[in-house]
C-alpha cells in the first residue's frame, strides 16, 4: 500500500494535530513578587512623605503658631486691641448700611426714607415666629370637604380635579410607594452587604474608639472620623482599608495584605498627602511659620509694626467714612415729613390673581 504524501504547512503555521480536540486548560504560576514589591515600595514612600508633612503641619500648629501669638500679644497688645474694637464698630456700621440699601432697593423711596424705616423696624421688632407644630391662627376653610379617602384633596383643587377625571382608569395606589409597571415588588437590599459593613464598623471601633485608646494620635483621629464617614455612607471598601491601615499599623508588616487593597490604600495616603501639602504652603504664608527657629525677632517685630499701623489706618478711614454716611442719612430723616398712608385697594377676595 503506497504511503499518503505528507502535507506540510505554510511556514509560521503550526501542523495540525489529528484525533480528538484536547478541553485541558494548563494552570500556568505566575510570579507576583515583583509586583508586590514595587507597591509595597510606593505605600512606604507614600507612608514616610505623609509622616514627614504631618510632622511639619504639627510643628507649627503646636509650637509656632502659640509662641508667635505670645510674642504678638507681648509687643502689640494695645493696637491689637485697638484694631478689634474698630473692627467690631466697622462691622456694626456696615450691616446698617447694607439694610439701608436693600431696603430702598426693594422699599422704594430715597436713602433717608430707607433709613428711617430700618431705624423703625430695629426700634419695633416684629415677634418670632412660634415653632413649628404651634400656631395660633386657625386654618381658613378652603370652601371643599375633604373626601375620606383623601385628605389632601380640600388642600389642592387642582390635584382633586384629576383624581377625579382620571381614577377611574386605573386602582388606587398610595403615593409615597414607587411606580412599579411591572406589578413586582421591588428588591430588596442584600443582606450581606449590610452584615459586612457592621462586622467591618464594630472591627475598627474596637481599634479606634477615643475611650479604649491610652494615646489619640492625630493619625487614628483621622481614621476615626473617616470610619464614621464611611458607616454613614455603607462605603465597605473605605472600612476595609480603615481596618486594614489598623492590621499594618499593630503588626508592622504588609505581608497579609492583598495588593489590590494595598493599592486603595497607597491612593488614600496620596490623597491624604496632598491635602496636607495644600495646607503647609498656605501656612508657610503666615509669619508664624518656623517662628521657633528664628532669630531676627527685631526686624520682625519692626515689619509686624508697620503692617498693623496701616491696617489701623485704613479701618479709621472706612469708619470714618461709614459714620459721615450713616449721619447724613439720619439728618436728612430727621427732615422728612411724616408720609399718608394710601388706603389699600378693595379688590375680589374670591379672586387670588
Amino acid at each position: 500500500m503506497p504511503r499518503r504524501p505528507t502535507r506540510r504547512a505554510p511556514r509560521g503555521q503550526a501542523v495540525p494535530v489529528a484525533g480528538p480536540a484536547n478541553h485541558c486548560r494548563a494552570v500556568v504560576r505566575v510570579d507576583g513578587s515583583g509586583i508586590r514589591k514595587k507597591i509595597k515600595k510606593d505605600y512606604e514612600k507614600a507612608l514616610r512623605d505623609l509622616d514627614n508633612s504631618r510632622q511639619k503641619l504639627d510643628q507649627f500648629q503646636q509650637t509656632d503658631q502659640p509662641q508667635f501669638t505670645r510674642w504678638l500679644n507681648s509687643h502689640f497688645g494695645a493696637l491689637l486691641t485697638e484694631l478689634r474694637e474698630l473692627n467690631l464698630k466697622l462691622a456694626a456700621d456696615d450691616a446698617i448700611v447694607f439694610m439701608v440699601q436693600n431696603e430702598m432697593l426693594f422699599g422704594g423711596g430715597s436713602y433717608a426714607r430707607a433709613y428711617k424705616r430700618v431705624m423703625e423696624q430695629r426700634d419695633n421688632p416684629e415677634p418670632p415666629p412660634p415653632p413649628d407644630g404651634e400656631t395660633d391662627a386657625e386654618p381658613e376653610p378652603s370652601g371643599r370637604r375633604p373626601e375620606p379617602g383623601n385628605p389632601d384633596a380640600a388642600d389642592d383643587p387642582l390635584k382633586a380635579i384629576f383624581e377625579e377625571m382620571f381614577g377611574a382608569f386605573g386602582p388606587d395606589e398610595d403615593p409615597r410607594e414607587p411606580f412599579n409597571p411591572w406589578g413586582r415588588p421591588p428588591a430588596a437590599a442584600p443582606v450581606h452587604a449590610s452584615q459586612r459593613l457592621k462586622e467591618l464598623y464594630r472591627a475598627v471601633v474596637r481599634r479606634l474608639h477615643p475611650d479604649s485608646q491610652r494615646e489619640m494620635t492625630p493619625q487614628k483621629t483621622e481614621w476615626w472620623h473617616q470610619a464614621q464617614a464611611a458607616y454613614e455612607a455603607g462605603d465597605v471598601d473605605q472600612l476595609e482599608a480603615i481596618l486594614t491601615l489598623c492590621e499594618i499599623g499593630e503588626s508592622g508588616t504588609t505581608a497579609q495584605t492583598s495588593v489590590s487593597l494595598l493599592q486603595r490604600i497607597t491612593a488614600q495616603l496620596k490623597s491624604s498627602l496632598r491635602e496636607i501639602k495644600r495646607q503647609i504652603a498656605q501656612r508657610r504664608r503666615e509669619l508664624a511659620w518656623n517662628f521657633s527657629n528664628r532669630t531676627d525677632h527685631a526686624a520682625m517685630a519692626d515689619q509686624v509694626g508697620r503692617e498693623l499701623a496701616a491696617d489701623l489706618t485704613a479701618l479709621r478711614q472706612r469708619w470714618q467714612y461709614t459714620q459721615g454716611l450713616i449721619a447724613k442719612w439720619k439728618a436728612a430723616a430727621e427732615q422728612l415729613k411724616p408720609s399718608r398712608r394710601r388706603r389699600p385697594s378693595r379688590r375680589n377676595p374670591g379672586l387670588w390673581f
